[in-house]
């Protein structure tokens, strides 16, 4: 059954329309997958077989399991190992991410800085949501997901409008789309498409709002609160990896250490601990 829009949403699609904004559909194999999973009575041979047919997300559901973020001590060589490993929630999202890729496509240096840029805040994000699970009540996997996500709205205007990566100096590395640049230079806005992106592919709806609002936590329901607060922390840590500039924490740090659960007197060590653990997982 289709879903129906809000009204909001509705707008929101006139908008991205308008643009004439694509937003890429969910590719067959992904579709299938999703029923599998959905489906109580299915087995982890039939997901793994189905799987096994994508080379290229095979070969990332193998790397990622066999990354230090699992810290097994042999290789895992069998597909429905990696499965119940990894989960279905973590399967899912990796599925999605890697099919909206493929979709996307892109070569440039642009689209590698992006996807390298959205995989560290992946790990960062489920770094923090297991280190504070307790107090955030957000488990590492659904913190991942979103992290994979977050920025998935900058490829499509990327693909969509030709000036987008000079702009905002991508392909540089050095640099971030900011939402009000983009909405008075192109109309919309990369968490705009990106949320959109998000409910077409049936991501849950407190990831899509954590999407939509990543950078504008005052708007955001409180049930994806806690959720955009553990992304803007993976983001204010990635800035300080790659020692880039961070404004915005100025403004928003001691409000996410709060919704954290994270005492100012313990941030630093909190956050050093974080960096720690990813350093050993790169």
């Amino acid at each position: 059954m289709k879903k129906t829009e809000t009204p909001n949403e509705q707008a929101l699609l006139n908008k991205i329309l308008g643009s004439q904004i694509n937003i890429p559909p969910q590719p067959a194999i992904l579709l299938e997958i999703d029923k599998l999973i959905n489906k109580p009575s299915s087995q982890l041979t039939a997901i793994g077989n189905l799987i096994t047919k994508d080379v290229g997300l095979t070969a990332a559901i193998f790397k990622l399991v066999n990354s230090s973020f699992y810290n097994f001590g042999t290789p895992i060589s069998s597909i429905q190992k990696a499965i119940t490993v990894l989960g279905i929630t973590q399967l899912s999202s990796l599925i999605k991410i890697m099919s909206l890729r493929k979709a996307i496509g892109g070569q440039e240096l642009a689209y590698e800085k992006f996807w390298e840029h959205s995989e560290e805040i992946s790990t960062l994000c489920g770094i923090i949501a297991s280190k504070q699970i307790s107090a955030c009540n957000i488990a590492p996997d659904q913190a991942y997901m979103t992290g994979l996500f977050h920025d998935c709205g900058v490829p499509i205007l990327m693909q969509r409008f030709p000036e987008y990566c000079h702009a905002f100096r991508i392909n540089q590395g050095d640099n971030w789309p900011n939402f009000h640049e983009e909405d008075e230079r192109f109309n919309t806005d990369h968490t705009v498409v990106g949320f959109l992106v998000t409910k077409h592919w049936n991501l849950p709806e407190f990831v899509c709002q954590a999407v939509r609002f990543h950078h504008d936590r005052l708007n955001v329901d409180h049930a994806a609160l806690t959720l955009v607060s553990i992304l803007q922390m993976a983001q204010h840590l990635y800035n300080k990896i790659h020692r880039q500039k961070d404004a915005e924490w100025l403004d928003i740090g001691g409000q996410v250490l709060e919704e954290i659960g994270v005492g100012k007197e313990g941030s630093i060590e909190f956050m050093e601990d974080v960096l720690e653990i990813f350093t050993q997982q790169q």
